[in-house]
Parts: structure tokens; C-alpha cells; sequence
């Protein structure tokens, strides 16, 4: 009996090559836009970050008349927690505040501001980006846990703070403590500069929506609040080497603000809220109070205005017109198209 033979069907070598340079070009289209898409996630997703803090803002303004100040000098010289920490329970974080108030019970009960005499808080005492004795607790989790909504997902910096101070003084836990991603808006170099006697790092402001002693309202935005700038982006270091600008670099959010009483004539440093000196994205040299936005997203960063909106700010706008939307009162209204 004759016996049938099948020839089996095999791909050649050539075949092979071919069917493996068309999966490999298609992986080298495919993979751009799949980066692309995650970027746009992660935008997005800071975008919403800054809209709650916004929110929070706002929240804190309804409650308390007033945006949170930059700084009050109730306590000498001191690392005092700033507005993250007044803020917390307008954005879900009412529990982590009172873990911060509950390590302060007891301790220093009484601050007099301004003349007038009130029950202390955590915020006007402890110090954990200096101390980890207690009550500041420098080392406690509840600094070194990372908060989502303070966080860029687009930073190269991640969860912690590397870019914060590396003393070697062991208290300061600045590298392992909590990111800061967004800095409120301290007024443009341009306007109401004080050139505090301490010396260059302690020159402040009183231009923007939060400055030392500050009761921003609504009422005093002038230029409109969806024209001025309330929070941006200080998310990235790319262009500059990480630890390279002290404390002008971007540190957690448990320092806010330190006063060198007589704060009106010697000045303040302050760590979370920032005045407008350089164009978005600049990565050159600058003083402690002067720290620029930037970010890791392609062509600028994320802004939150005084009216709760967000916008994406280039990096080639004209630092004019950054400094003018950083000013609530000195009647360079920007319209932003």
C-alpha cells in the first residue's frame, strides 16, 4: 500500500527574522504612546492633587476668615510645622493631625500673638524636621509616611525628600521624612520685598497670597482669584545636583517657616510657601526663600489658582507675567488663555 507523506509547514530563518523586526518595530511605536498615556495619568493625577489642596485652602478660609499665614512669631526661632499641617484636616487628614496635636499635650499651653493670649498647638511648638526627642519626634511615622496628595507621581524625587538637607547632625531627619511637592505662592521678587538684616536668605515678601504674619482673604485678591497663583508645582531637581541649595532646597513638609526675632527688621525663612524670582523650571542658584516651580512634566508645571482652578504654566512664559500672577494687589491683571 502506497503511503502518503505530508510535508509539514515550518517557518524558514528569513521568515522568523521578518515576523520578529515587525513585533519589534511595533513595540518601538507602541511604547512611546504607552509612556505617554502613563504621563498623562500621572499629570492628571497631580493635577487633582493640587485641586484638593485648593479645595483645602478654601475650606480653611470659610472656617478660620483667613488663608493659613506664612509664619507667626509667637515662639522665637523655631522649625514650626507651616500650612500643610493647618490644612490637614480639610482633606481627609484630620487623624494625622491629631497625632501631631496629641505629642504636644501639655507643653507650652499658652502663645500670646499679637497682644492676645490663646491655648498653644502642636503647630506653634514642635519641630520634626530638627528634633527627635520628643515632643517633636522627628523620627515618628507619622513625618516619614508618605501623603498622596502632597506627592507629584511624576517627580523623580518619590515619596521621601532627598533633596532636603543631608546634615549629618543626626536629629535632622529632613532625606526621610515626607515629600512636599507644591509650594504656596509668597509674591513676586518685583513687589513689597523686605530685605531682612539677618542676611540675602532671609529677605521676604508681602506680595502674594501667604507671607509672615499674613490674613489673605478673598477680599484682598484684588487682581482676581482666578488670575492669581496660589499653589505650584516644586516637584523636581532634574538640572541640578540633589543637596546643592540647602535649605532652599525642597524639602518636606515638616519645616514651614523659621522666624529671627525681631522678624519684621532681621526676616524669615520659609520652607513651604516660596517668592516668584525665577522663570518656571530654572535650575541655577537661589536663595533660600526664592526655591523656583518645577516639575518632571514635559514644557512646565501644574499651578492651582485662588478660584480652585488648575492650569499648566510653560516654562517659556515671561517671568513678568509669572511675577504679576503672583501679586493679589498690584493691579497687573493676566488673563489666562
Amino acid at each position: 500500500m502506497m503511503k502518503v507523506r505530508y510535508r509539514q509547514s515550518a517557518f524558514t530563518l528569513v521568515e522568523l527574522l521578518v515576523v520578529i523586526a515587525i513585533i519589534g518595530v511595533l513595540v518601538g511605536l507602541l511604547l512611546p504612546a504607552v509612556q505617554a498615556a502613563r504621563e498623562a495619568a500621572r499629570r492628571m493625577q497631580c493635577s487633582n492633587n493640587l485641586k484638593q489642596l485648593a479645595l483645602a485652602f478654601h475650606n480653611h478660609h470659610d472656617t478660620f476668615r483667613a488663608f493659613p499665614t506664612g509664619g507667626q512669631e509667637i515662639t522665637g526661632s523655631r522649625y514650626v510645622i507651616g500650612w500643610p499641617g493647618k490644612i490637614f484636616p480639610f482633606f481627609e487628614q484630620g487623624n494625622l493631625r491629631n497625632r501631631v496635636d496629641s505629642m504636644a499635650t501639655g507643653f507650652n499651653t499658652n502663645v500670646t500673638v499679637g497682644g492676645v493670649t490663646r491655648a498653644a498647638t502642636a503647630l506653634d511648638w514642635i519641630m520634626p524636621w530638627r528634633l527627635r526627642a520628643a515632643p517633636h519626634n522627628g523620627a515618628d511615622p507619622v513625618f516619614e509616611a508618605p501623603i498622596p496628595t502632597f506627592i507629584c507621581p511624576s517627580s523623580e524625587l518619590g515619596a521621601k525628600s532627598p533633596d532636603g538637607s543631608t546634615s549629618t547632625d543626626p536629629d535632622v531627619r529632613a532625606i526621610f521624612q515626607a515629600a512636599l511637592h507644591y509650594r504656596a505662592n509668597g509674591g513676586a521678587a518685583t513687589v513689597a520685598l523686605v530685605q531682612g538684616t539677618q542676611g540675602r536668605h532671609q529677605w521676604y515678601n508681602k506680595s502674594g497670597v501667604m507671607y509672615p504674619e499674613c490674613k489673605t482673604t478673598f477680599g484682598t485678591i484684588t487682581d482676581g482669584s482666578s488670575n492669581t497663583i496660589l499653589l505650584g508645582e516644586t516637584s523636581s531637581a532634574i538640572g541640578r545636583a540633589l543637596n546643592t541649595r540647602s535649605w532652599g532646597g525642597i524639602q518636606p513638609w515638616t519645616w514651614g517657616y523659621y522666624a529671627y526675632p525681631p522678624s519684621a527688621t532681621r526676616g524669615w525663612l520659609f520652607l513651604d510657601h516660596k517668592i516668584v524670582t525665577y522663570p518656571i523650571g530654572y535650575t541655577g542658584a537661589f536663595f533660600t526663600n526664592e526655591t523656583p516651580f518645577t516639575s518632571n512634566h514635559t514644557g512646565g508645571a501644574m499651578f492651582a489658582m485662588c478660584d480652585g482652578s488648575v492650569q499648566f504654566l510653560s516654562k517659556t512664559m515671561p517671568l513678568l507675567v509669572l511675577q504679576n500672577m503672583a501679586t493679589v494687589s498690584d493691579g497687573q491683571v493676566v488673563s489666562i488663555e
